[in-house]
């Protein structure tokens, strides 16, 4: 063990986990090497001083293992948030007016981007391509939804990507015609989408990498030390490793590849062999599965049909091939990940794990993603099975309303919609319960995904909570962040506390996590950010 600590911080609330609570029983922290080598109090940390240590006054902060957003896209998410946040357009004249300003200040046969849009407005679109089209002067038009699972174009962006009528996908993907087969301008899920965003012009590398960074170190600046990355699409490795090539990462990535619906044989053998990719502070851990999409977009799969008559089917052309691909990953102690919204979706994916012999099914940490609606059979069956509920309380707010009058709500129908983002059912079961925001779906600011777990609205706003009922305690949203994100990636003996011989991911807070009030907790700044010892944020006096 190093002789000297490189950094002691003093003066602070050390939160520690206890059995299914916290307790305080520290002030000052030693660190070196990137790893906790001491915590107590004052008096104690006088050995650990050395003439390079640096001190650290927290002045009064709570110090807590370092937040980790447990489902994120951060290089996808970088490369989408282009072009206009239209996350509050609310209608098509709306849409009309903001996308001709934005015309006018681009040449001719520009491209015109944008994200955020409410996919509700398909009902008074008729065909997005030639609204769009009108709109915009001409210009290839992509605008992709706020779920990121489609995609409204114009004309011109068909052509580019040489889009004349429908094809055959072997996900839930589409390509939405009309009774002639012309394309309308709506793509349906990622194999769709993607057909537009391959001919969309890129950043250059070097700038495009410098642009990472800087959006690493804003979410270090919000209380994040990790994510859990739910893909690996693209460049995004290489990216990693360049970054990490250039300057140590500031935050820490565990990263589950894209199996895609219908993956060949080869094509999972690919997957298992993206395991031994890591760096540093990034690592390959696992696989992620889409068993179906969304419920705004009539893409998810429900045990009924939505009021809209969407939401029928799978993602996976055979629900049974799905399986046997968990199977292969299972067989070969490999950490899974499931996309899955619907009742459906769920049951299915919690049916493949079950059918997994006890000893395969224990090998690895396998979890389900999103989990939007669930009835009262399936609740008791994560902690039965020690499969690991991952859940985004933000998505409740920011996309359903107490009173059911919001697009998600009005396609399920009331009787689904109050069985929606059932955190606290799950989590009364004693399984650890995952918590993450999705980004870019929703902000990846921890403060946020905290007071949506405890309250059910968003902090600064005085709306009504949606599912109160659903709240969880200040110490399961906590654990949710911090050693329930170890535990699912099975690294809950090196992070997730605040023990000697952890490594020093630490996030220090300016209030108390566990007792301040809701609005106070969602808006007040982090004092520290540490990752593998390294201070990553630190607010300015």
């Amino acid at each position: 063990m190093t002789s000297f600590a490189d950094i002691i911080i003093r003066n602070s609330h050390i939160l520690r986990p206890d059995g299914l609570g916290w307790r305080e029983d520290a002030d000052c922290l030693a660190l070196a090497g990137g790893k906790i080598c001491a915590l107590g109090r004052a008096a104690e940390m006088a050995a650990w001083r050395g003439p390079g240590t640096e001190t650290i006054d927290l002045a009064g902060g709570y110090l807590t293992p370092g937040l980790v957003d447990g489902h994120a896209h951060p290089i996808q998410g970088h490369d989408l948030q282009i072009g206009l946040d239209l996350a509050e357009v609310r209608d098509m004249g709306q849409l009309r007016a903001a996308l001709a300003q934005a015309a006018s200040a681009l040449p001719p046969d520009a491209w015109l981007q944008g994200h955020g849009l409410d996919p509700s407005l398909l009902a008074q679109a008729g065909h997005p391509a030639d609204e769009l089209e009108a709109a915009a002067g001409g210009r290839p038009v992509f605008l992709l939804f706020f779920d990121y699972h489609g995609a409204m174009v114009s004309r011109a962006a068909l052509a580019r990507a040489g889009i004349t009528g429908p094809r055959g996908f072997a996900s839930g993907a589409d390509i939405l015609c009309d009774a002639a087969g012309r394309p309308t301008g709506t793509l349906l899920e990622t194999e769709a989408v993607e057909l537009v965003r391959a001919v969309l012009p890129r950043l250059e590398q070097a700038a495009r990498l410098a642009s990472m960074r800087a959006l690493f170190e804003r979410m270090a600046a919000a209380g994040l030390t990790g994510m859990h990355v739910m893909d690996a699409n693209g460049d995004s490795l290489d990216c990693f490793a360049a970054l990490e090539a250039q300057a140590k990462l500031p935050l820490r990535f565990h990263i589950l590849p894209w199996v895609n619906p219908g993956a060949t044989r080869a094509e999972l053998e690919a997957v298992l062999a993206l395991q031994s990719r890591a760096g540093r502070l990034w690592r390959v851990c696992g696989a992620k599965f889409f068993i179906d999409g969304t419920i705004d977009a009539g893409t998810a799969w429900l045990h009924e049909p939505d009021t809209q008559g969407g939401s029928t089917g799978p993602h996976w052309p055979s629900p049974e091939a799905y399986s046997e691909a968990v199977r292969f990953f299972g067989e070969r102690g490999v950490h899974t990940a499931t996309h899955a919204i619907g009742d459906k979706a769920v049951r299915h994916v919690l049916d493949t794990l079950a059918s997994l012999p006890p000893p395969i099914r224990a090998a690895a940490r396998h979890r389900v993603e999103h989990i939007e609606t669930l009835p009262d059979e399936d609740i008791g069956r994560f902690a039965s099975l020690q499969v690991l509920p991952s859940m985004q309380p933000s998505h409740a707010v920011r996309y359903a309303s107490a009173d059911l009058s919001d697009p998600w709500s009005q396609r399920l129908g009331p009787v689904r919609a109050a069985r929606g983002w059932r955190t606290a059912d799950i989590a009364a079961t004693g399984v650890p319960l995952v918590l993450g925001s999705d980004w870019p779906i929703a902000p990846y600011d921890a403060r946020e995904i905290l007071a949506c777990a405890v309250a059910r609205r968003l902090p600064g706003r005085a709306l009504a909570p949606v599912g109160a009922e659903q709240t969880l305690s200040r110490a399961a949203a906590l654990a949710g962040l911090t050693r329930h994100t170890a535990y699912v990636v099975q690294e809950e003996t090196r992070l997730g506390a605040v023990l000697p011989g952890y490594d020093a991911d630490l996030t220090g807070f300016s209030v108390d996590p566990l007792n301040a009030g809701v609005d106070e907790l969602g808006t007040a700044p982090f004092r520290l950010t540490l990752s593998d010892g390294q201070v990553t944020h630190r607010l300015a006096e």
